[in-house]
């Protein structure tokens, strides 16, 4: 390895450490707390008809330092965060554009450092900083990459009444996965999660305002209810109801029912033109589990729908801000379709079950079909399948190992067309050791 590899693995840590002895000798925090993950990953890419396929072996770093009641403040903390990914193998676009792309380039950068402030039953929080709300599909850090989609933000968090939950944030910019500065007054040719913005810039995204609430009505349900205006694009309104009941002795239902309506955007500063947006989105999922001698054993059934553009319109149901390789298949066959246009629209019904065991450890298959709302210029709506397995197992305390796979085959309607159209198969194998978190 290098010494400029050495380096930059390093840095992460030579920047939380010195922060936390200045912390020390300014002594303006009465403690301290260091958090610490390392992920090192191999993945593998290959896409039929492509370049060659792909193999990185990349490694994420985070060392994140908490002080505590800052200046003598109680209740005033500040957290700083340091991210390195180092890469020992480059065999992937980025780095080498002879390969298939893996999204993980070689990045250092302050991926969070923010103060918070706890009052009575509110919480305030000022700079940048990860934003995850719910499963992720609308707003989240897209943590399964190795550097993360982070907000220049300030959020507000109140607790008006038992069992309610309200947020308000203002999001002033953002950073993306790879460190890609997004152009002013220009539409990204990848997903917005890839992108940076600085603050005061006439871009996308910038001045925005995410409105959620959560309203828990049983132990194990909640009613939630948001608003995501996306400065530029679009708002989102939306409404959602969740459970894990157990309905008898050891048997629990799973359930999630969810429905979203965009329009054009209200917050308009940063427009691209003028926007028109007018469709939905829906998600049904449940999820019987069954709880044994071994583990958890569950069945998932899911239907999820994101609706296309008609001909007067600028897009169909998009999410630019989402954890995207959560959803419609882990080899991201739709991850810039969703994000940026969607202009056929999604549907995408899914069958899956596993096993989660402290013993024998967590193991999770999926099965996608996708299919489009709107017909697609090749004539037809089907898109392709997609085979998803992963397993995770923990060693020894605070270190899991884990292996994953995706492989997307695609339609005799689709082949070759620009959205799914592609044969593709990927796998990874890692390690993820935490400590303090």
């Amino acid at each position: 390895m290098s010494g400029s590899r050495f380096s930059k693995i390093g840095l992460a840590f030579i920047l939380s450490y010195s922060a936390l002895q200045g912390a020390y000798a300014l002594d303006f925090a009465e403690s301290a707390k260091v958090k610490l993950e390392l992920r090192p990953r191999w993945e593998h890419a290959n896409v039929k008809g492509g370049t060659k396929a792909a193999n990185g072996v990349t490694v994420r770093i985070r060392v994140g330092t908490e002080f505590n009641n800052l200046l003598g403040v109680k209740n005033l903390s500040l957290f700083f965060e340091p991210w390195t990914v180092p890469a020992l193998v480059k065999n992937y676009s980025p780095e080498n554009v002879e390969y298939d792309p893996i999204p993980d380039p070689v990045l250092t950068r302050i991926n969070q450092a923010y103060l918070t402030y706890k009052g009575g039953n509110w919480k305030a929080k000022l700079g940048r900083q990860i934003i995850l709300l719910d499963n992720q599909r609308f707003i989240g850090p897209v943590g399964w990459r190795q550097m993360a989609q982070t907000f220049d933000a300030l959020r507000l968090d109140f607790k008006p009444v038992e069992k309610l939950n309200v947020m308000a944030t203002y999001v002033a910019a953002k950073t993306g996965i790879t460190g890609l500065k997004l152009s002013q007054k220009t539409m990204p040719t990848a997903p917005f999660v890839a992108y940076n913005t600085d603050i005061g810039d006439d871009s996308l995204v910038n001045d925005s305002v995410f409105l959620h609430a959560t309203y828990s009505y049983s132990k194990k349900g909640k009613i939630v209810a948001y608003a995501y205006l996306l400065n530029g694009l679009s708002d989102t309104y939306g409404v959602r109801v969740s459970g894990k009941p157990e309905l008898v002795s050891n048997f629990m239902l799973g359930y999630w029912a969810e429905f979203a309506y965009q329009r054009d955007p209200t917050l308009t500063s940063h427009e691209i033109g003028t926007r028109k947006v007018d469709t939905y989105y829906y998600n049904l999922n449940i999820k019987p589990t069954y709880r044994t001698s071994i583990g958890n054993v569950f069945l998932e059934a899911g239907y999820e729908f994101l609706g296309g553009a008609d001909p007067d319109e600028s897009a169909g149901f998009t999410t630019p801000l989402a954890t995207l390789h959560a959803h419609n298949g882990w080899a991201d066959l739709f991850v810039k379709y969703t994000a940026n246009s969607n202009t056929w629209g999604l549907i995408n019904p899914v069958l899956g079950g596993g096993l989660k065991s402290k013993k024998f450890g967590n193991l999770w298959v999926r099965y996608h079909i996708f299919k489009s709302d709107k017909a697609l210029p090749t004539g037809g709506k089907n898109f392709g399948t997609e085979l998803d397995i992963v397993y995770k197992k923990k060693i020894v305390k605070n270190l899991a190992v884990a292996a994953k796979y995706a492989a997307y085959k695609a339609d005799d309607e689709a082949k070759g067309f620009t959205v799914g159209g592609t044969d593709t198969t990927k796998y990874w194998i890692w390690l993820e050791y935490r400590w303090g978190s």
